[in-house]
């Protein structure tokens, strides 16, 4: 067996049998479909949404939540707006906000030990606010024990990705003065005084290229540290484990890009 005492390089991982990987990037670029790809390879599937669903905010999630679906944890985690209008008020807003950020640091530091107690290789389908977590002993923990892959956007697949997310919501952390200055940009731009006047899904589409913008050179730090980057359609057709670490081992250059024409005219227009 081996023994790992700093980050799991990409040669290590390639030499050891069993294998670990955290797959990272924003929500909607595919992680949790290679995740399951692999799951039905035989790797065991830790999905961290999941588990926060379920280990860990259980009691205040209405209703079922699987690794297929967490369509609930997201209704719980919910978007900042008028009630009436399926929103939440600001004070629960960040009540849930810090519940979720808790549960995942805590999922995240659960990991290595699953690492170790799995019976096979281990995929880790992190939450797209992995890059978010500020508590390093944990991200170095997660670092140590599996490779972190950034499934990197490209520059032609940015606006997909953003109507991914605004359609099929997915769990979303704010860092706390980063959603305090952006709310109050939309409320000064849209002049709303209240927030039982914003409607959640105008906020999300407005707020969200601004939070995947801010998230991507977090990202790359990330993988920079502690892992390596692949574009994620490199694994838009996977149709094998062989083929999914070929991919790893022939890692493709990219230029080091950090956003689109088209996110950079959103935000500039935003």
């Amino acid at each position: 067996s081996i023994v790992f005492f700093m980050k799991l390089t990409k040669q290590e991982f390639l030499d050891w049998d069993k294998k670990a990987i955290s797959l990272i990037g924003m929500s909607g670029v595919g992680k949790s479909h290679i995740s399951a790809k692999l799951g039905e390879w035989g790797w065991f599937n830790y999905s961290c949404d999941h588990l926060i669903g379920t280990k860990y905010l259980s009691a205040y999630v209405d209703g079922a939540v699987s690794a297929d679906n967490i369509l609930n944890l997201s209704e719980f985690v919910g978007q900042i707006g008028g009630l009436e209008k399926g929103g939440v008020g600001l004070d629960e807003f960040a009540r849930r906000q810090k519940m979720y950020y808790d549960a995942e640091v805590s999922v995240l530091r659960d990991m290595p030990v699953s690492v170790d107690a799995a019976p096979r290789k281990f995929v880790n389908d992190s939450s797209g606010s992995m890059c978010e977590v500020e508590d390093e002993d944990v991200l170095r923990a997660v670092g140590e024990k599996s490779l972190l892959i950034y499934l990197k956007v490209g520059q032609e697949d940015h606006a997909e990705i953003l109507e991914r997310a605004i359609k099929y919501p997915k769990p979303l952390y704010f860092p706390p003065a980063f959603f305090a200055d952006r709310l109050a940009k939309f409320q000064s731009k849209f002049d709303i005084t209240d927030i039982e006047e914003i409607d959640p899904y105008v906020f999300l589409s407005w707020v969200f290229p601004h939070l995947f913008e801010s998230r991507l050179p977090k990202y790359q730090a990330l993988a920079d540290e502690y892992g390596v980057t692949i574009p994620a359609g490199a694994f838009a057709k996977l149709k094998s484990e062989e083929e999914f670490i070929e991919i790893i081992d022939d890692l493709p250059k990219y230029p080091e890009d950090h956003n689109s024409q088209a996110l950079t005219k959103y935000l500039s227009e935003s």
